[in-house]
């Protein structure tokens, strides 16, 4: 079962006290190159831009398109290290399908600073079929549990904060509202831990890319900085990093 001992925050052959599996080479080669080519296709498809709004159309286009092939080929390969061991390799669709999506929203956020709806909102009922399917094949219903509660909770403190972002006048909005949904619905599969711990390095590489960005750099703290990058790294972090139970 991929979700191991109550409490425990990895899959479950990584939470005995034997040896942990490792993934066989040829599916960690396999990932990598299967994500170089996914990438080089979204690349191209994002390089067309036509996600904009007409009053965005203007804007410089300064981000290539092979960030996103040099990205999402080591991205892919790296989880399926990870999670490709027999344990896990059921949950690696759902992983390997929020990369992508991830990358994708980090180019368009870095680019327009915005989240677009047609983007994050349809992730959410696929990545949670892909769960849904591999709690079933595995009969860990746990791992669907862990996936819809930190999904609610990484929402729920999203929706509060874009409240306060509202007040404050900040950049944060509800396209970050949905993408740390999809986050907690991703992390939670793989733990209890991983969300918070998503969540917190989101923050502290946020916080600290601000303050270079106002103390080096010299610009004013209320000069807009798109956060989805920032969740999209904490993220990544909390699914290849492993952490100890929170219980």
């Amino acid at each position: 079962m991929i979700g191991g001992p109550p409490g425990w925050t990895v899959l479950g052959a990584l939470a005995t006290d034997a040896p942990p599996a490792s993934a066989p080479i040829w599916l960690v080669v396999a990932a990598g190159v299967s994500g170089l080519g996914v990438g080089h296709l979204l690349g191209s498809r994002l390089q067309t831009f036509d996600y904009r709004l007409e009053e965005e159309a203007d804007r410089p286009r300064r981000l290539p398109g092979w960030v996103v092939t040099a990205g999402l080929g080591p991205l892919w390969a790296a989880l399926a290290w990870k999670f490709g061991i027999p344990a896990g390799w059921l949950l690696l669709p759902a992983l390997l399908t929020f990369a992508t999506v991830a990358l994708a929203l980090t180019w368009v956020d870095l680019d327009i600073h915005r989240l677009p709806e047609g983007l994050t909102l349809p992730s959410l009922p696929i990545l949670l079929g892909q769960v849904t399917f591999a709690a079933w094949a595995t009969g860990d219903w746990g791992l669907l549990v862990r996936a819809v509660l930190g999904a609610a909770f990484l929402g729920v403190l999203g929706l509060l904060l874009a409240l306060l972002a509202a007040l404050l006048r900040s950049g944060f909005g509800l396209g970050d509202v949905v993408l740390l949904g999809l986050i907690g619905l991703v992390t939670g599969s793989v733990g209890w831990a991983a969300p918070v711990l998503a969540l917190y390095a989101a923050f502290l590489l946020g916080g600290a890319y601000a303050l270079v960005h106002v103390v080096v750099r010299r610009r004013s703290r209320h000069d807009s900085v798109p956060f989805g990058p920032f969740l999209v790294a904490g993220a990544i972090i909390a699914l290849l990093v492993e952490v100890p139970p929170l219980l």
